[in-house]
């Protein structure tokens, strides 16, 4: 049995039942005054049969009279003169009757009633004219003891009526509660269970009476719509703690105490955070004081704020913009502060290196257009008129030409290259006679240096790519290779074919390259040593474009090297493209 229904059946039936002792008490008194009356009403009668027997008689006839009658009588009866003194009749203890307070010259010709205020003691009392002319005074008495049964009697039965009805109306709101009030208690249990978030629980309808039933669909329809709503915002928070999770920026929410509510996985990544953070003082979880200051100027302008930072990882450094905004109520008193870190490493290495871009195209520019103009200059100024200075300026003025020429193409080939749509034109390629090509074009130069190229490959080495890039390759490894070599010196191009991939090798025993510089040969304008590499023609970019090319092909390349024993090139491509 639920709470509910104890607490209504107890409610119910404590009311009930203060009615009915109620009503009971008041039928009791009614009875007992009816009771009394009627006793009342017998001993008129009695007294006034009495008084038509005595009445005209002498007193001693009368005392005779009397002691006949009250044996016979279910009252007693006393017969008094008018001083109040017994002369005939029951005997009595004169203390428990009213005698000695009436004032028998005040009873009326009809007759009086007297009795204790406690009812224990009915007396009615009458005057009877004596032959002589005098009164006496005839009494009926009828005691407690007498109407204590017929009360006893009356409230027994009263008694056992209300504990029959008290039962009865227990059973009947026992039997209706059931009916009624478990549908009713079976909804409270299932709202409890909603309240709790179970949004599955669902009312027994067909069980309970029309209204109930009406209740019980009504609840099942707010229970339906609280579990597709519910679904709702679970599949969307779900959907929100996903993104938030795996967004591409480090996020922190904290509240207006300054404890870290959340950090989201890519945080825990970017700082290398095993450990909670949740519950935490942000400044304790932030890597430096710096971002610490950021989210502190925001809990204090209450405005957006953000600034740039740096943090050491072991040798490294990294650079994060942190972003932080607070967070208002609909009061506009700030709740939390919401935290965003973005890692703009590579986009500062990017930046510096657009920078270094533009001072490098800059200054290789600039180099040969400041000696075409001094040139230039020189001739205008009389020196064309001197045969030998004219051909030599010209010729000078014709190579640094060239050279801005080279600089430019290779500038838009590497541009080219670049671009996202960029396709290459595949097709079978004969590698072998592609190296062979190579080392024939390159014969001349490796002749003036006294050089030896050799070559190690097989017969044929067929892979899909672009012919005319792939040679882009070669030709430049190969060039390299003659201008960082010292006279005399040898260069090895060795070719090996693999079931999936070739790998191709360009060696050589020239001046090396210090480990360090190994990281950076592939950059823009970058160069081991500036004055040889100007001084062959090179432009900077050459190996900035072998490096696209065998991305594009989806190869490898990798360099050793070490200064004043040599460097070794190795380029895997895989054969189908």
């Amino acid at each position: 049995m639920s709470k509910y229904r104890k607490r209504f059946i107890f409610k119910m039936f404590s009311f009930i039942s203060l009615v009915l002792i109620a009503l009971g008490f008041l039928l009791g008194q009614s009875f007992k005054e009816f009771y009394v009356q009627n006793e009342k009403e017998k001993l008129m009668d009695e007294t006034s049969l009495v008084e038509t027997i005595l009445q005209g008689r002498d007193v001693s006839e009368m005392a005779e009279y009397v002691n006949q009658l009250y044996a016979e009588s279910n009252f007693d009866m006393i017969l008094f003169n008018g001083r109040g003194e017994i002369i005939a009749g029951t005997p009595v203890d004169v203390t428990k009757v009213k005698v000695a307070t009436v004032n028998f010259s005040a009873i009326p010709d009809e007759g009086t009633f007297e009795s204790k205020t406690d009812d224990s003691v009915v007396q009615f009392t009458k005057p009877v004219p004596t032959s002589n002319g005098g009164e006496v005074y005839v009494s009926f008495i009828r005691y407690a003891k007498d109407l204590n049964v017929i009360y006893s009697r009356i409230w027994t039965v009263i008694i056992l009526s209300l504990l029959a009805s008290l039962v009865i109306i227990f059973l009947t709101i026992y039997r209706s509660t059931k009916r009624f009030l478990r549908p009713i208690a079976e909804a409270t249990d299932v709202l409890h269970e909603l309240s709790h978030g179970n949004y599955k629980s669902r009312v027994y309808e067909l069980a309970a009476p029309d209204e109930s039933r009406d209740l019980g669909r009504s609840i099942n329809l707010l229970a339906r719509n609280l579990e597709n709503a519910s679904s709702g915002e679970a599949m969307q928070r779900a959907r929100l703690e996903s993104l938030i999770e795996y967004m591409g920026a480090g996020l922190m929410l904290i509240d207006e105490k300054g404890y870290v509510l959340l950090v989201n996985r890519t945080y825990r990544e970017m700082f290398n955070i095993h450990e909670p953070s949740s519950g935490k003082l942000y400044y304790r979880v932030l890597p430096n004081e710096k971002m610490s200051q950021v989210i502190e100027d925001v809990y204090l302008t209450e405005k957006p704020n953000r600034k740039q930072s740096s943090v050491r990882f072991g040798i490294n450094s990294r650079t994060f913009m942190v972003s932080a905004a607070p967070i208002f109520d609909k009061n506009g008193r700030v709740q939390g502060t919401t935290v965003v870190f973005n890692d703009i490493t590579e986009i500062k290495k990017l930046e510096q290196m657009r920078k270094d871009f533009v001072a490098n195209v800059s200054h290789e520019l600039k180099t040969p257009l400041t000696s075409i103009k001094g040139f230039a200059e020189t001739l205008l100024d009389g020196a064309q008129d001197v045969p030998e200075i004219r051909e030599q300026f010209l010729r000078i003025i014709h190579d640094e030409s060239e050279r801005m020429q080279s600089l430019v193409e290779d500038l838009l080939e590497l541009s080219r290259l670049e671009q996202d749509n960029y396709q290459l034109e595949t097709a079978i390629v004969d590698v072998t006679s592609l190296v062979r090509e190579t080392a024939a074009l390159l014969h001349r130069r490796a002749t003036e240096k006294e050089m030896t190229i050799h070559i190690e490959t097989e017969d044929e080495v067929f892979i899909r790519a672009d012919l005319n890039r792939l040679k882009q390759v070669v030709v430049n490894l190969v060039a390299n290779a003659l201008n960082y070599t010292p006279n005399g010196g040898n260069v090895w191009i060795q070719l090996e074919d693999g079931e999936e991939s070739v790998q191709l090798i360009i060696k050589d025993d020239g001046i090396g390259i210090h480990p360090k510089e190994t990281q950076r040969i592939f950059e823009r304008f970058y160069r081991v040593d500036k004055a040889r590499s100007r001084n062959s023609g090179g432009t900077g970019l050459g190996l900035a474009i072998v490096k696209h090319i065998v991305d594009l092909h989806h190869g490898e390349i990798e360099i050793e090297s070490a200064e004043q024993q040599g460097t070794t090139f190795t380029i895997r491509l895989p054969k189908h493209g």
